[in-house]
Order: C-alpha cells, then structure tokens, then sequence
C-alpha cells in the first residue's frame, strides 16, 4: 500500500454498500480497522463465494472489497463491547459508519472523546429526511436516484449495471469527502476540528446521472431522458460487439471510412450535425450507417478501420478477452494475490488508486477478529469534554489550495468541480478558438450556448475560467507563471499531450518543485490504446463491464452514463489529498498517472476475483442478485402526464422479509408454496416468482406500491426519471440549486455534491463565462499592470 495516509487510522462499522471507501483509505496507507460483530460483517456472508461453498472467509466481495484491512469482532450490544468501541474511536481519525451505533455512540459523545474525528455516515437516503428510515440496497438506490430509468433497451426493461454501481458511487464519493474532510482538519482554518459527514446513497447515484439527465433538460424544455441513454453496442458480422461514438470533428473520416467499406450512406458534410450527441437517435442515417459498417465488418476489423479514422471506438470486451487484450498485457492489469489460509491464489486487478508515485502494495483481506491484539493497547477513555462550536464549513474544506485545470468534458472537470465545490480555486484554462465542448450545450432557449449550456453550468460549478491562447509565447509565459503559483495541476489529455505542450511535468517541477501534476488519460500511458481517443462509455464497454450487464438475450450496452466519468472524478480528489499529505511530510511534488480505463476495471475486482477462480466468465445479472429473492425491477402502473411507462424496483432478503412481502401483495398463501418455502427454492423459481411479483405490480402507483413494501421493512422505490427527480420526490430538491449568469435572467439547474457536512448549508457557485477571470488571474495573481492586461488583449494572447 501507498504510505500516502500512513499515521491516519480509520474505524469501519459498515456493509456493502461503504466498504469500498475503506478499501481506498487503506490503499492509501491509512490503518484501517474493521469492526465486526461475532458472525462477521454481512458481506462475509453475501455470494457468490470461492468454490461455491460459503463461509466467513470466502465470499469474493469480502475478498476483493477488504484487502489491506485489519479485523476486530466486538459484540455492541455488551456494554463491554461498547466500551471497547468508544476507545477504538477515541484513538482514530476517522470513523466510517453504514449500520446504526448503539447509544450512547453517537456523534457528538463520540466527537466529546475525540475532538477530530471524522464520522462519515452512509445510508440509504439520508440522515435527515423524509425517507431517513427506508432501506435500500444498490438496486433500490440505483431506482431512487435516476440510473435505472436511463439504462437499458428502449422497449424492454430498465438494468441495474453490473458489479453494483449505486454501491460505487457510494463508496467512492465516501472516499473523496474523508480525504478533503482530513486536509480540512490537519491544514485548514480550523484545525484540529473534525467533522460529521451525511452521504446519501440516492444523492451519489444521482450526481452519477447528470450528463444524461442534466436537470435543465426537464426544467428548460420538459424533456424526460429515456433509454439507452449515452450506451451503445453494435453487433458486428461475427457476433461480436463494439461501442462507437462519431463526434463531429471526425465526420468527414468517418464519411470516408464508410465508403471504403462500400456502404451507400447518403450524407455529405453537411449532414455532421446528426453527429451531435443530442441528435435523436431513431431515423438517424450516422447510427443507421454505423449499423451497416458493424454488420459488414468482424469485431476487429470495426475496431481497426475506426481508430484508422480517429473515431473513438473500442470493443465490447468479456473477461476472458481482457486477458487476450495486449492493451492490458502491456500494463501489467491483473495481478495475483496469495491466500494461504484459503490454499489458493486469488486473481487481482489494479487497486482504483494505483496512481501513486510510491504504488499501492496489498495484503489479503483478514480472517474475522484475527487482529483482536489491537484492543490490547488502547489507551483509557478521557473525561469527555463538551467541544466549542468552531463549524468546519464545507466551501472552506480546501481554502488555500489553487489548481491549474486543463480538463475538456467530463472526467477531470468533475473531479475539479468537487476540488472547488469544497474551497479549492480552479482555474480552468480554456480558449474561445478552440473551445471544450461543454461549451457547446443547449441552454435555455434550446439553442448551443457557450456561457448558459446546461451541462457545463453543472459539471463547472465553483470554477474560475482563463481564456488564453498557449499557442503564443506570451500565453505560455503566463500559464508558466500562473502554474509557479499552484498546488496541483490536472488534464485529461491523451498521454504526451502535455510534454507536446511543453508542460510535461519535467518542465513544471522545475518551475515549481512541489508541484503535483495528475493525468487522467482514457487508456493508460502505454499500449495500442493509449494515443487513441476515448469516451467513458467506450471506456466502459471495453472495461468488461457490459458484459456483467444486462438481460442475456439484449445487447451488451452497460448503463445509460459514461460511467467513467463519474467514477474517475472521486479516484481524482482522493489521489490528489493523499499525495497533498505526502507533499507536506516529504516535501515533494509528484507526478500522478490515474488511468479511467484501469479505475473502471479496478472496480470489478470482485467479479474478476470470481472468474479467475472458477475460469467462467460471471453472467449478466439480469437485474438479479443471489442474495435477494425477489429481486428486479418490474412494471408499474403507466404513467399519462407524462407519457411515460413506469417501473418499481424493490429487492426481499430473508424470511422475515419474503413473508412481509407477500402480505403487501395480498398472496400471504405464496408463504407455504413449496417453489418458495426457502431463499435457495425461490431463486431456484425466480422466473415464476418473477411473473407474480409482476402481475401484482402492474396494476399498482409506483410511488404507492414503494411506500407500503418500506412501511413494511422491504427495499423498494420507483424507477425515477428526470421530472419525478426534479419535482416529485419528497427529499432530491435539496440535491438541486438554481444559480444564475449575469448574462441572462434564468434559473440554471445545478446538482450539489453528495456529501454533506452535518448542519452546514453548501451554497454552491455558478460556473465561470469563458475568460471571466482574465483580469483577476493576469494582474491580481501575476501582478501586471492595467496597461499590460490591455495589451494582452489586444494581442489576442487572452480571448
């Protein structure tokens, strides 16, 4: 592991849906402790496990998800146990809590033993709100919170993604906000002060939603994004699958790529605008045209007369073809792990956060309690002292820290929104001649606008914009300058962009010593892959994931998102606060290579783990779970303002659960129907459970249906769509502000950040008009004078 946290210990009292932020945290370096009642936290006990054959140290998710971990059992219930508890905290920094403490451990007695802890609290919804009590699981949060409705084939049933991305989403988004809420506590105004942080499951899936359904699509021209949303897989002449995106800066390759294949498309150049991402996709002659390109073409032949053309295009890729993939082979992708307690070698993938300069070691996953040596030297319990009110504020979490931002669309832009979100100054540095295209979104009035387009008022919230030629001499001087002044400087450009730019990290060391420089690039520094263009969905689909998506019979499109995109931005922020922390022990800047190929696959880990056992490759889940029964997302009742069908999910684990269930559904007889008298009998019948659980669903309200199986202790919620997000939900407006431009008298639809620092409002900021901060970052940062700045400009060295 990295020694990037080293000296931070981390408690995690938590199940499946945080483990993976403490998996990070240790991957950084930081201790982290787990502790487990006396049968062992409940992922020791969720399949698929090794062999088949389950036991508490067996199950893939706990394999995968608890590498470089410790383990304690403590039984809560004891005053003993709790006691124990109370020391263990008192002597960490962070507490990392999904399952409800006993009393008296609560936040604020527990804040009164440790004046900085870090209490990151997951749940389903929500600390405080209306559904604060309902449960969910990755499904049921992935319905809540608008992934589910944008995935899948337009006419069949909305999917719930492959390897748990609700759960991701989560645990990530837990990950970031520990690390800024560190930096907060060690480097910030208030030091010494820790923080209580609320992270909803439904918020984090949401803010993964934002591209394809960007609330302004509802709130500007009443338009309810469908599926497929932005995933895509086009079977080609041998069976196989590929994923394309044609931008229309490539048209005209793409034009000529076609014809000479020798399909008759019937376009000319000034067709590019059906290239656009927004162009309908029924009747378009691009998609009809690369349709007929697949059907012509074997899977690599696509491949290769696409990135001949410069079109971003990678294969639909299974796990045995990852292990063909020489893109893989070349970066050292996969890994071993041995586990001499279990006699095997486990297959490994790339820890999410590999980027660091010192790399990222691991140890297996522990056997339950087998660190019970830790209880024995903790410290006695303080008095507890009643703690001043010194409020950490959330816009003040990274005060003081400047990042020089070259980032285009989504990935990196995300990242550094949630930089500025929290009180970091990013600047992005962009030109009017060659524009991001983010800047090309429709705004208000249905038209592209460079300052009002909906999606990049979201993605570039809290920024600052400096609109520079660096084609000059003078503009280079200046973002040399500026960068002198920085702390961290990001991009997502294709690897040796920045070196042709002459601002390869060599270059920046030597004008600032300490500098961190974080690439982002699509497919690693090396391989075929890695000067090709990319996309997050494209991504996506050569990851493996699609082919863990999905119905079986229905193409391998993964999720409606570029998923990429939205994973990659909290891998970012968490990299970045480690290597701050190592800066400040060591002195020294690095360089960080964070690749959203190997992030994205990294996240299978489990799934991988379970193939390379067995040496089959994992099956489409199918919107199943074999730890649930019943467990899917089935009709509703359709709705008619607007005209829409609709859908309900909900997920019953356990008897007490299944008879609840049946009750809700007035077939209390299905109890002693021998198909479903066990958990292993109704997933041996799931396909006729599954036609009467929708039977009975098809008549009900969505909402309705979802209010009485919570109300009687069963994980369900509506399929939500952009409108039910944005004005129906009882809880997602808080998730929503409306800013302003100077430039126009409309409200502008913006997601907060998932995290939230407990009694504090986070007011968030407009995105910048392009070149706004011209003037500020030229004469109050670099210190020229009025007349330089209009010489600048008339120079065209600033735009």
């Amino acid at each position: 592991m990295s020694d990037a946290l080293r000296g931070i210990r981390v408690i995690e009292y938590v199940d499946r849906c945080a483990t993976l932020a403490g998996r990070i945290l240790a991957d950084l370096g930081a201790e982290v402790i787990m502790v487990e009642p006396p049968g062992g936290q409940t992922l020791r006990h969720e399949a698929p496990f090794l062999d088949d054959v389950p036991g508490v140290e067996r199950g893939f998710g706990h394999l995968y998800f608890n590498i470089n971990k410790s383990s304690v059992v403590l039984e809560l219930a004891d005053a003993a146990g709790r006691t124990q508890m109370e020391r263990l905290v008192a002597s960490a920094d962070v507490l990392l809590t999904s399952r409800r403490l006993p009393a008296p451990l609560d936040y604020e007695h527990l804040r009164a033993l440790q004046p900085g802890l870090i209490q990151c609290s997951v749940t389903p919804f929500g600390l405080d709100t209306p559904w604060r009590d309902r449960l969910a699981n990755d499904l049921v949060a992935g319905a809540a919170g608008g992934l589910i409705q944008v995935s899948g084939s337009p006419q069949g049933t909305p999917i719930q993604g492959g390897a748990d991305p609700s759960y991701t989403m989560t645990g990530l988004a837990a990950a970031s906000a520990i690390t800024m809420a560190l930096q907060q506590r060690d480097f910030g105004d208030n030091r010494g002060v820790g923080v209580h942080i609320d992270l909803s499951m439904q918020e984090a899936t949401a803010l993964a939603v934002m591209q394809t359904a960007s609330p302004g699509q509802w709130q500007w021209h009443q338009r309810i994004p469908r599926r497929p949303g932005l995933s895509a897989a086009m079977a080609c002449k041998d069976g196989k699958y590929v994923s394309l995106l044609v931008r229309p800066d490539r048209f005209d390759s793409f034009l000529g790529w076609a014809e000479a294949v020798g399909i008759d498309h019937g376009m000319t150049q000034e067709d590019w605008h059906y290239a656009r991402l927004d162009s309908p996709r029924e009747g378009n002659p691009v998609s009809e045209t690369t349709l007929k390109l697949a059907a012509a073409l074997t899977r690599d032949e696509f491949v290769d007369g696409a990135l001949g053309a410069d079109i971003i295009c990678l294969p639909v890729l299974d796990f045995p073809d990852l292990e063909q993939a020489e893109q893989y082979r070349v970066n050292d992708q996969f890994l071993h792990l041995v586990h001499p307690e279990l006699a095997v070698e486990l297959g490994l993938v790339r820890s999410p956060v590999d980027a660091m300069a010192d790399g990222v070691d691991f140890d297996r996953a522990p056997l339950l309690g087998e660190h019970q040596h830790l209880l024995e030297g903790l410290p006695m319990l303080p008095e507890p002292q009643p703690q001043p009110d010194r409020a950490q504020h959330p816009e003040r979490a990274l005060a003081g820290l400047r990042v020089v931002d070259f980032g285009w669309v989504l990935a990196a832009p995300i990242g550094t929104r949630i930089l500025a979100s929290f009180g970091a100054e990013v600047i992005r540095v962009e030109s009017a001649t060659k524009p991001d295209s983010m800047r090309s979104q429709i705004g208000p009035d249905g038209k592209p606008d460079a300052d009002m387009g909906g999606l990049y008022n979201v993605v570039n919230a809290g920024k600052k914009s400096l609109a520079i030629d660096l084609g000059t001499a003078a503009g280079m001087a200046l973002i040399k300058e500026l960068i002198a002044t920085a702390d961290i400087v990001v991009n997502n450009f294709r690897p040796g962009a920045m070196e042709r730019m002459g601002l390869g990290y060599e270059v920046l060391k030597g004008i600032k010593p300490d500098i961190i420089l974080l690439n982002l690039p699509g497919a690693h520094r090396a391989g075929p892959w890695a000067s090709r263009p990319s996309m997050g969905n494209i991504l996506m689909a050569a990851s493996g994931f699609n082919m863990l998506t999905g119905f079986p019979d229905e193409r391998p499109r993964g999720i409606g998102i570029a998923y990429p995109d939205f994973t990659s931005p909290h891998l970012l922020v968490s990299t970045l606060m480690a290597a701050l922390r190592q800066r400040d022990r060591h002195g020294r800047g690095q360089e960080l290579h964070l690749t959203q190929l190997s992030g994205v696959l990294s996240l299978l880990g489990a799934a991988w783990m379970a193939y390379k056992a067995s040496g089959e490759q994992p099956p489409r889940n199918a919107n199943r779970n074999p730890n649930f029964a019943p467990h899917g997302v089935y009709p509703a009742r359709a709705e008619t303002e607007p005209a829409i069908d609709a859908w309900l999910a909900l997920a019953v684990q356990g008897e007490d659960q299944w008879q609840a269930f049946c009750r809700v559904i007035r077939q209390p007889g299905l109890v002693d129907d021998p198909r479903f008298a066990s958990h292993s009998e109704r997933k041996a019948n799931e396909d006729a459970l599954d036609a009467i659980v929708a039977a009975w669903s098809a008549q009900q309200d969505k909402w309705l249906a979802a209010d009485l199986l919570q109300a009687a202790g069963v994980a369900a919620a509506p399929v939500e769509h952009l409108k039910d997000m944005l004005e129906v939900d009882p809880q997602l407006h808080r998730h929503y502000q409306q800013l302003r431009q100077p430039v126009a008298d409309v409200d502008i639809p913006v997601d907060t950040e998932a995290a939230r620092w407990v009694g504090q409002h986070h007011q968030m900021v407009r995105a910048p008009m392009m070149g706004e901060h011209n003037q500020y970052v030229v004469q109050e940062i670099l210190g020229r004078s009025d007349e330089e700045f209009v010489q600048l400009l008339a120079d065209g060295v600033l735009n």
